[in-house]
């Protein structure tokens, strides 16, 4: 859902770049250019979206292998008193149901949102217990700043922070179609007006424009929740939506329909309802965002070994998925994926290797019930009296059903089918700990925004390759993942152009899903005096690069040939 990003003060970023994002997006570029910065402003995005604070040094997601360092290192140049910069474009056609009747013809919605430490004067001076005025440096943590919301590009409305952690309106742009179209269902839900006439147009702006002086949005997290009628003389906890509910409440005396005539009827309509309908579009859209960061799932660079009875690891562990650890687990409960897995281990295309995952019991019931039966044998043999039988039966019941309940406790091993000898995961190559869990990541999720690191780390040329299919696959596929990679992988993106030209071609191998170029973003990222920049590089339909890459990379293997 999420079309494209924007990110701007952060980390390597200066200025304002965009990001589209694609089904598969991949992400090059030279070492320390930026490339990791995308991705860890998603992992902040979800974490302030989820516990409402923007100075994070550590990220649920990211484990050990993020580490953001607080606001005032991640800013661009460590500049505290700079905001950062971050837009998300949404495709309309895929939001909710609600929010597309509220949204109208409009194909795509942007958020833009600045967060920093607020500088207003009022807020800079305090004054102590005696009356004496006294200086406040900085806020003690970095807030919303300003909003603005996009439709089709072009503003709908703008907000900015004021005293109290409160957002007012700077503009609302009553020309823009969803405006307008907010503006005709309520006239035409709420009044006898059905053509509203260029006069009414004019009521209608005046009424707004007297509106928007006392709207407000406040108690937010992370975006704006609401708009509301606000008073200035009261807290915030007091307010509460309590103007607006007052507001309708005085409204409701004169009811609509008995108006007396057509502008009164108009004013009363947008005074009641629009204030609601704004604030309405504003929460769902937050929501939404809220939601599409709750997609995001990370994968770092380095992926760890869990501990050899996967079983008994530690799962609150902070970097048991960022780390990889999580793959195991999954592998251990999840047959499908275990399947699809071992497929790629053995295949003779892929990594072709003599492994095969198994799982089994921990304590296994087989040897239980070897040593139990010796057991009742042998007393059998010196007591042999039909009673016992019947005791010792029903003893091997009761235990063979309190085995059966502890069954569950079971473990993921490796099988050298050369051999037949059980390994541990622990005793494997460490090629195949690095791309089990990215495997794992692309098989078993769904609907998810992946974000890996580096997923070619310590595995064959050609087997990075293999890995585009696999990705091709989980996108494209009925698990419908979005894949975010950061990567340095030539023979990767030569996978991904190859099914291009097949498709274009009508020669894809079967059982491949086709891929288009527009279901593929390749984005190079370089330094610059203003921080990374970020370059698309777009492919033909036959599968070929539109454009020279920058600064000649991949001109590395023609060197070597010449």
């Amino acid at each position: 859902m999420i079309k494209s990003l924007s990110i701007g003060n952060f980390k390597a970023f200066g200025v304002t770049q965009e990001v589209p994002i694609r089904p598969i997006t991949l992400i090059f570029g030279p070492n320390s250019a930026g490339k990791s910065s995308i991705i860890h402003s998603l992992a902040l995005a979800h974490e302030a979206s989820r516990r409402g604070e923007l100075d994070v040094f550590k990220t649920e997601l990211g484990g050990s292998s993020i580490d953001l360092g607080g606001f005032r290192q991640y800013v661009f140049r460590r500049n505290s008193v700079n905001d950062i910069e971050f837009g998300w474009t949404l495709e309309a056609s895929k939001l909710p149901r609600r929010l597309k009747e509220l949204l109208g013809s409009t194909r795509t919605t942007t958020i833009n949102a600045t967060f920093g430490f607020p500088m207003d004067i009022d807020e800079l001076f305090e004054k102590d217990s005696q009356g004496n005025l006294i200086t406040n440096p900085f806020p003690t943590r970095p807030e919303l700043i300003s909003y603005e919301l996009l439709g089709d590009d072009e503003t709908i409305i703008r907000m900015s922070r004021r005293k109290g952690s409160v957002m007012a309106i700077d503009r609302l742009e009553l020309g823009h179609p969803v405006i307008k179209h907010l503006i005709s269902a309520l006239l035409e839900s709420y009044t006898f007006t059905l053509s509203p006439t260029e006069a009414d147009f004019e009521t209608i702006s005046t009424v707004l424009n007297e509106l928007v002086a006392a709207l407000r949005s406040h108690g937010y997290i992370f975006l704006p929740r609401n708009i509301e009628i606000y008073d200035a003389d009261e807290s915030d906890e007091d307010s509460n939506g309590d103007d607006l509910e007052r507001l309708l409440e005085s409204e409701k005396q004169a009811s609509l329909s008995t108006a007396t005539d057509r502008r009164s009827q108009i004013e009363r309509a947008v005074r009641l309802y629009m204030p609601r309908l704004l604030g309405e579009l504003v929460g769902q859209l937050s929501k939404a965002i809220d939601g599409e960061l709750g997609r995001l799932q990370y994968l770092g660079p380095l992926r760890s070994y869990p501990p050899r009875h996967v079983a008994f690891a530690d799962t609150d562990d902070p970097n048991w998925r960022a780390g990889g650890g999580f793959a195991w687990d999954v592998l251990r409960r999840d047959k499908d994926v275990r399947e699809a897995v071992n497929s790629w281990l053995n295949d003779k295309e892929r990594l072709s290797t003599p492994y095969e995952l198994i799982v089994e019991d921990l304590l296994p019931r087989s040897d239980l019930a070897e040593d139990y039966n010796q057991v009742i044998e042998d007393i059998e043999q010196e007591y042999a009296d039909g009673e016992v039988d019947d005791l010792f039966g029903a003893i091997y019941d009761a235990l063979d059903t309190s085995i059966s309940g502890n069954s569950a406790v079971q473990e993921i091993n490796l099988v050298d089918r050369r051999t037949n000898t059980k390994v541990s995961h622990r005793d494997v190559g460490i090629g195949i700990s690095q791309v089990l869990p990215v495997l794992v990541a692309a098989y078993a999720s769904r609907n998810s925004l992946i974000a890996i690191e580096q997923p070619e780390i310590h595995i064959h040329p050609a087997l990075q390759a293999e890995l585009g299919d696999v990705f091709i696959q989980s996108a494209l596929g009925t698990t419908n993942n979005t894949l975010l990679l950061e990567t340095h992988s030539e023979h990767l993106i030569l996978r991904l152009l190859r099914r291009i030209r097949e498709t274009a071609e009508g020669s894809l191998p079967d059982g491949h899903p086709g891929m288009m170029p527009d279901q593929i973003a390749v984005l190079y990222v370089q330094p610059s005096k203003d921080g990374s920049k970020v370059t698309e590089i777009p492919i033909t339909e036959d599968g070929e690069f539109a454009r020279k890459w920058p600064d000649g990379f991949f001109a590395e293997r023609v060197k070597e040939l010449m």
